[in-house]
């Protein structure tokens, strides 16, 4: 299995991965959705790495509005590694690469997103989305990891999957930050 050389977020104050059953932990459990990534916060416009090497599979359109009203539109980068494996970078704010372009662990792929329009989340809204308006963390890089490409699925929509099984091929990403992780920080 590969192993990242860059943590995706180099001006983040922290480099910590949410564990279960924090908000933004692998496979949370929503109540009505399971998350399919991690989330790691930090502020809106940071670059974004990529943690290492790859193809482009795909760049488009994760979230917005039109999907989720309290969601602003926000983008996805697919990358295969040379093992197989892939792992989608979303909730960006943009990206700076094209699909069929290799890229370098450590080479910049976009900028971390704001995924939350704060106004628009009232009571009606999920609690774990009440949660990330009360702490104030609408800014995100949303990181899935997959054994190999992630076939599409009408039950999968902005990172979370809303069937009771996970995909065979989605994988836990907080072993694969494990060595880049720094937990005190």
């Amino acid at each position: 299995m590969s192993k990242p050389e860059f943590w995706p977020i180099p001006n983040a104050q922290n480099r910590r991965i949410p564990r279960s059953p924090a908000a933004g932990s692998f496979w949370e459990d929503r109540r009505d959705r399971r998350h399919a990534g991690v989330d790691l916060y930090a502020g809106q416009g940071e670059p974004v790495l990529a943690a290492e090497a790859g193809l482009v599979l795909e760049v488009s359109r994760f979230t917005g509005p039109d999907l989720i009203p309290y969601w602003n539109v926000t983008w996805s980068v697919l990358l295969e590694h040379a093992d197989g494996s892939v792992s989608r970078y979303a909730e960006m704010a943009d990206t700076c690469v094209t699909p069929g372009q290799r890229v370098q662990a450590g080479q910049q792929i976009g900028h971390v997103g704001e995924v939350l329009n704060l106004s628009l989340i009232d009571s009606s809204s999920p609690l774990y989305i009440q949660r990330l308006k009360t702490t104030g963390c609408p800014a995100m890089l949303h990181f899935e990891r997959y054994s190999s490409r992630p076939c599409p699925s009408r039950h999968y929509l902005g990172g979370n999957f809303f069937a009771g099984e996970r995909p065979a091929n989605l994988q836990d990403p907080t072993p694969y930050f494990g060595a880049l992780e720094d937990p005190e920080a």
